[in-house]
């Protein structure tokens, strides 16, 4: 958690580190965050990790712009991006097989986990998540990359 901020209803909302927010509520006896109520108590909670549901659904924050893309083709894939690997903080990525297929490995819980993108398929490539690519044979592929958009602009 990066920050915290109250909607309009008075709620607190914790500001992740991966861009989405979510409501931090004290609702006794189903809910027990006591440390929400004081300035305090949220302070302390600065830094630690929350579960986030978007990211388990690989949802890009909203507010997110793409600011840059990059394509290759197998023979010219940089050597980082086959070896293990992850965005710099708060950047999101969408990688996208163009043709052919690839192998997207990502390093969860302590293991990996593999998803074979083939042709017209994509993964969402969530912050500090390691992750690699393993080109298949003939392939290419693009890699765009967001991140949080200036106050201002248009997301």
């Amino acid at each position: 958690m990066r920050g915290f901020h109250q909607d309009a209803q008075g709620d607190w909302v914790a500001e992740l580190d991966c861009g989405h927010q979510q409501h931090v509520r004290h609702q006794p006896p189903f809910t027990l965050r006591p440390w929400v109520t004081t300035a305090e108590g949220r302070q302390a909670r600065l830094g630690q990790t929350l579960d986030c549901p978007p990211c388990e659904r690989s949802e890009l924050p909203a507010g997110y712009i793409a600011y840059r893309r990059v394509s290759f083709r197998a023979d010219s894939i940089p050597e980082a991006l086959l070896r293990q690997h992850d965005t710099k903080p708060g950047v999101w990525a969408i990688l996208e097989v163009a043709s052919g297929e690839l192998d997207f490995v990502e390093l969860l819980d302590g293991g990996e986990h593999q998803t074979r993108l083939r042709a017209g398929e994509r993964a969402v490539i969530r912050p500090g998540i390691v992750h690699r690519v393993a080109p298949l044979g003939d392939v290419e592929l693009s890699i765009e990359f967001w991140r949080r958009s200036a106050p201002g602009t248009q997301a």
